[in-house]
This record gives structure tokens, sequence and C-alpha cells, in this order.
């Protein structure tokens, strides 16, 4: 019989239980349960250990009125309850193991099966048994989570290993989902629902969502909470209306110190071919274990264009995928250097080996370049850009923000803002409002007057935004050029 160890996790327990009904895009239940913060549950207590135990020879958890992995005691179980042993075979296990370690490896966190001397403090995810012996029917797994989102220690996590059925990449996925779902519960994650942007977060292990497979992720992504729909975060709403898993774990335990296991995309071109000429459309192939977020198109080192990464299907991204974006008209006429860059939803980016190609003739001199470019060896290009926020600036891709806004002759490099909030921008610079909620950073307005009019009781002012942003009316402006 194997014994419960201790554990730096804890599980986020709802106040409302969850539906056994299923919708079509909801996948089986993976409980949680939502409990007060314990005392002494500080971040800077939660050990970087996480243990799978598959209770070789069975196991028994005592049941109790503290989590305690130490002790072998949860009240995730009403009486003392034996589990099975883990029943999918070596290589099944192996495996597990192996994703575990790559969906935490962007964190400095130890994926262990073996269980760590006295005196060490981790959390258990026991990965054995059934949802009918702990007296659980219907559910993959189960855990709890503070109350308030906090991480707790020396936790344990259910995941009903024989409970789960298929083989190989399929096996391997449904309990490193439910594994890592449980086990980060202990760390103050919720259930997500839906992205910012209205995309499902099936790629996610703490989504209930089934409309896509394959491996799993902590996500780089603002989603909202929520099995069947989406609600706010934590108990009553209090962790918020929003949670990124990604941003959440390295919180608790930083960055992973270690070689990543999971290598940034490929990238390739495939149209057009060296020596040709660039046609309407680019096209690409890349790819990544972890997925693809987004590829951009580079011509002479600057990006004119921009894909999303490919929709996730029921084994995940295809990898690689493939991609196509179209040539904006205004790319002037040179020898033209064509890199694709593909990003993952980490940032890590890989760009392709460039391809060299004419659009129209070589370039001879800067005036038969775009505006602020340079000509040479028969390329048009712009240099690396340089302007900081305020700076004066006659060109989009002068700006590090690349964006030019203003007047003619009274141009400045900007970011969008929020009106009304203190630190949209930063010193020297005000938020002018060009819309509902919206702004743009620009230089402030002298105080010994007669410098500017901003708007208005007649609001805003009509004046054309540069750097592809819609005309936009802000009013009368006028702003002496700065020195």
């Amino acid at each position: 019989m194997a014994s419960a160890e201790s554990g730096p996790n804890a599980v986020f327990t709802l106040d409302t239980p969850i539906s056994t009904v299923q919708s079509p895009t909801v996948g089986p239940r993976r409980d949680v349960i939502v409990v007060p913060p314990r005392p002494g549950d500080a971040a800077a207590l939660v050990s970087p250990i996480i243990y799978l135990n598959r209770c070789t020879g069975g196991c028994t958890l005592k049941t109790g009125s503290s989590d305690d992995a130490v002790m072998n005691t949860t009240p995730l179980v009403e009486a003392d309850t034996n589990l099975s042993a883990f029943t999918h075979g070596e290589q099944a296990w192996q495996d597990l193991l192996t994703c575990m370690r790559e969906i935490y490896s962007p964190f400095d966190v130890q994926i262990t099966d073996a269980r760590p001397g006295a005196g060490t403090q981790y959390h258990m995810a026991i990965v054995a048994g059934t949802s009918t012996e702990a007296n659980k029917p219907g559910t993959l797994g189960v855990a709890f989570v503070n109350s308030d989102c906090s991480p707790r220690n020396n936790t344990i996590s259910l995941s009903f290993a024989n409970s789960h059925g298929g083989t190989g990449a399929s096996l391997t996925q449904s309990l490193c989902h439910t594994v890592g779902q449980e086990s980060a519960h202990a760390y103050g994650l919720d259930h997500a629902f839906k992205f910012s942007d209205g995309r499902s977060t099936c790629n996610d292990p703490m989504t209930y969502q089934s409309d896509c497979g394959g491996q799993r992720f902590y996500r780089n992504d603002s989603a909202s909470c929520g099995e069947f729909a989406a609600r706010a975060c934590g108990s009553t709403g209090a962790c918020g209306s929003s949670q990124n898993a990604h941003a959440k774990l390295l919180t608790v335990f930083g960055p992973s110190t270690a070689a990543p296991l999971i290598t940034p995309p490929t990238a390739m071109v495939t149209t057009p071919q060296a020596g040709g000429t660039l046609g309407a459309i680019v096209a690409a192939q890349a790819g990544s274990k972890r997925g693809v977020a987004k590829v951009e198109l580079l011509l002479n080192g600057f990006k004119w264009a921009e894909a999303k990464g490919a929709q996730f299907g029921q084994n995940g991204q295809p990898n690689p995928s493939s991609y196509s974006m179209m040539v904006p008209t205004s790319v002037p006429n040179s020898k033209i250097d064509v890199v694709v860059r593909a990003c993952d939803d980490l940032g890590k980016c890989t760009e392709s080996a460039p391809v060299l190609v004419t659009k129209g003739a070589p370039c001879t001199a800067a005036e038969m370049c775009a505006k602020g470019q340079k000509c040479e060896d028969g390329k048009c290009f712009w240099d690396q850009p340089a302007g900081e926020l305020g700076a004066d600036c006659d060109y989009p891709q002068f700006c590090k923000s690349l964006r030019c806004e203003g007047p003619t002759e009274a141009q400045v490099c900007s970011q969008g803002c929020v009106p009304g909030t203190g630190d949209s921008c930063p010193d020297g610079l005000e938020c002018l409002e060009t819309g509902p909620g919206q702004g743009i950073c620009y230089t402030a307005a002298d105080d010994g007057g007669g410098c500017c009019s901003v708007g208005g009781d007649d609001g805003p002012a009509p004046w054309a935004l540069h750097g592809g942003v819609a005309a936009l009316l802000i009013g009368l402006l006028v702003r002496r050029r700065r020195s």
C-alpha cells in the first residue's frame, strides 16, 4: 500500500455543484471544490514539487477536516478510501510523466513519480483508482481551490486514472488534461471557458470544452472562467473577471531555469521561390507542439502582414500548418528578402530562412522607395525603429510603437490609451479621446496657454490618424513643433 504525500497545491471548490448534464462541446467532469484559505498558505511557502503517485499496490486515503498530503488525509473523501493502482501500464505512465513535464516546463516546477524524502513538502497528485472507489461517480478528478485563488501547500488532488479510457496518445492526453487541471487548482486556477477574443479554451488544461483536443498547455491569454457558461473567477467572483493560466502559474513559481522542453515554432516560406518574383500572396508553413499563435510576414526586415494561428482541431493544431498572407500593394518595387516569423502564445518566435525575390525592378535611389526608406543593393528598407513615445516623427516605421499620430507637421510617436486613466500615457503625454473609451497619447498642453485647444464642448474635431488607424475626429489641435 502506497502512502499519500504532502504537496504544494490546493483545490478550488465551486459554491454550486457542477451539473452532470454535458453540452456537445463540453467533456467529462473534472470537479473542483472551493474552500477558504488555510493558515500558512502563502505563495512564498508553496513547494515547487508535484509528486505523481500511481498507487503501486494500492493507496489508502483517510478522511479528515484538513487536506494534508503528508498525513494522507483529505476531505475529498467522505470515509477512509482504498484506491486501486494505475492500470494502464508502464508506457502510458512514462508518456503521462513526459506530458506533465512539458505542460509545466515554462515554470520552476519539478514533476516526479518518486516520493520526496522526509522533511520535504510537495503536492501529491494521485493518479490512480476509479471515481466509484472514491464515491465520486461521473467524475474524472477532483481537487480543492482557495476561495481567493491563492495557492495552497501540502495538499492532495485526485485524478481517477482507471476511469479514463482509450489507448496511446488519446489516453495520454486525457490523463494529462485531468492531472494538469486538478493539480493546478491547488495553485489557485479556476476553470476556463472562453478567451478574450471569443475562442474556446479547449487547448488549455483548465477547460471543460471539448471542441478541440490534442495536448493542452497553460495558455498565456486572458480567459473568462466557467464550465458551461462564462462567470466571474473564484468564489462569488472574488478573483476578478478573467484568468491567465500561464501568468498565474508564473506568479506562483517563477520561470523555469532549465532548458526548454518545447522548442519555438518552425517556419518556412513555401511561395515565392528564391529568385522569383513577389506576387500578391506569400505562402508559408509553421508549426509547434505547443501551437502557433501568429505568423508574421517580414519584407526586408519589416512586418507588412500577419495571420492568426491555425484553428485547433480534435488532434490539436496541425504541425505544421499552412498559412497565406496578402502582400500590401504599397510595398515598393525592389529586391526583397521574404521572411516569415512564427510565434507561440509565450512570445517565443522563429524566423524562416530568407527567400530573395524581386518586385518590379530593383531600386536605385531612396526616392523609388516608401517614405523614410533607404535604398541599398537594390533593396528598399527602413532602419530599425528608434522613436520613443512623444518623439517627433514623419512616418510610423520610425516609431518603436509603429504609430505616428497627429496633424501634419506636428506628428509624434504615439500609442493607444484609455481616457481618464492616469497611467495610460508616459510623463509628458496626455491621452486625447478619439472615441468612447479610446484615445491616443499626444504631447501635453503647454501651461502658458494659447498653444493648443483639444476638443471642447463641441467634442473631438477632425484629424486623420496615421499608421493604419481609421480616420478619427480629434478637434482643433495645434501644437508647437518641439525642438
